[in-house]
């Protein structure tokens, strides 16, 4: 995954394509089929095969590069002592339910003086603002304040379904 972004990446950073196809030996085939689970990588997309996770870091490489935008952005802060949530968890969270939207980007900061700022692209925001509460925004407006942390996620969606951006996740049978 790494070799293809910053081969296909760079090229595409450049302005030289538009869209990119991903290839493997045989060898390479074989071994990644016998061992997929180890190379899966972090994508939160299951790859059930070899093919669909070549797909999925096709696909993750043109979002990277703005190329084709397919899937849910996410604008995060590193986190800092003003935070006052667990960041990487809440992001996750958030991540698990919003994750098949497409071409939405959505900003988890963890405090009220640089998040605001920090999001300022995103179309939705989730943002600490006290201990337990956050404020949701819809690109740089402030659309609920003061939301109590355990209902907040949910909350996010339902600004999502508001704004007409939320679709049901489709679950794929085999």
């Amino acid at each position: 995954m790494i070799h293809y972004a910053t081969e296909a990446g760079a090229l595409l950073l450049d302005g030289l394509g538009d869209g990119i196809c991903l290839g493997m030996t045989l060898e390479s085939y074989k071994l990644q089929a016998t061992s997929y689970k180890q190379v899966s990588g972090r994508n939160y997309l299951q790859s059930q095969t070899v093919e669909q996770f070549i797909n999925n870091t096709a696909f993750s490489i043109l979002q990277a590069t703005r190329t084709r935008i397919s899937k849910t952005e996410y604008i995060s802060c590193p986190s800092c002592g003003r935070t006052l949530f667990d960041l990487q968890e809440t992001t996750a969270k958030i991540r698990a339910v919003t994750n098949h939207l497409k071409g939405v980007k959505i900003a988890i900061m963890g405090c009220i003086v640089n998040g605001p700022g920090e999001m300022a692209d995103a179309d939705f925001g989730y943002v600490g603002s006290g201990p337990g509460k956050i404020t949701l925004y819809k690109g740089k407006e402030i659309v609920k304040r003061n939301v109590p942390s355990e209902i907040a996620v949910e909350e996010l969606i339902n600004l999502l379904k508001e704004n007409n951006v939320w679709i049901e996740q489709q679950v794929l049978t085999h």
